[in-house]
């Protein structure tokens, strides 16, 4: 599973669940235009016309932020969620997780894309000192 931001260049940014071990975290990649990851399952999916994604068509990422979490005691710290900001002042999250109810809950296989800055904040797991925006 991952989320692929794909640049006008063709290029891509690619936020996916990634395991060192036991321990669980996000990676974040840049994919040469046309170049896909062969071990994600399943069919890449479109969301650009949704209506949740059209803001930021067009806008550059102007920063990329990190949220870390202890995924197992002894570990090193690892990246749980990355919020992107965007030129346009929109911003968006990607983290571990699943949706739950109005909300989310962790899941360390798993990724939800949160759209809202006040759910990013509030979306918090024990493993972290900070909430998924960071």
């Amino acid at each position: 599973m991952a989320v692929e931001l794909v640049m006008d260049s063709g290029a891509a940014l690619a936020v996916s669940w990634a395991m060192d071990g036991v321990n669980e975290g996000l990676a974040i990649e840049r994919r040469a235009a046309g170049e896909t990851d062969v071990n994600l399952p399943g069919d890449a999916i479109d969301v650009s016309d949704h209506v949740d994604w059209v803001r930021f068509l067009g806008a550059s990422i102007t920063s990329i932020s990190p949220a870390w979490h202890i995924p197992n005691e002894g570990c090193a710290e690892m990246p749980w969620a990355f919020r992107f900001e965007f030129a346009n002042k929109s911003s968006l999250v990607v983290a571990l997780g699943e949706a739950e109810g109005s909300g989310f809950t962790y899941s360390p296989d798993a990724l939800v894309v949160i759209f809202e800055k006040t759910l990013a904040v509030t979306y918090k797991i024990p493993a972290s000192a900070t909430s998924s925006y960071g």
